[in-house]
């Protein structure tokens, strides 16, 4: 079964990398530029994986993560930023986080780890 990667960032630009960085890897690929589009996302299609960045302007991504995690339960979680973690990152072993700039060999290999399958 191919499995699906939701990729959540109000800046296009890292839409589009992420998603190129991605897209090379078998997986199913579906982008929000907002947490509520994301949210819509995850009520019509399987999400295995959300990739989300922290701070946006709608809901910040630790908000997003508690909401996905609440209608996919099984999903797993990574959020990105340029901060550090913070103290409101959901304590959640399917929540995961990486700080930019990352490497993509460094985003791969978290999404071979958290979706084997791949």
């Amino acid at each position: 079964m191919k499995r699906t990667v939701l990729i959540v960032d109000d800046d296009p630009q890292i839409l589009r990398l992420v998603e190129k960085m991605l897209r090379p890897h078998g997986v199913e690929i579906l982008l929000a530029p907002r947490a509520s589009e994301a949210l819509r996302i995850c009520e019509q299609h399987p999400v295995h994986l959300m990739i989300s960045d922290i701070m946006m302007p709608e809901m910040d991504g630790n908000k997003l993560a508690e909401r996905v995690l609440k209608l996919k339960p099984e999903a797993q979680v990574l959020l990105i930023s340029g901060h550090d973690r913070g103290q409101h990152t959901p304590k959640s072993p399917r929540v995961h986080f990486l700080r930019k700039p990352f490497f993509p060999s460094v985003l791969i290999q978290i999404l071979k780890e958290l979706l084997p399958e791949v």
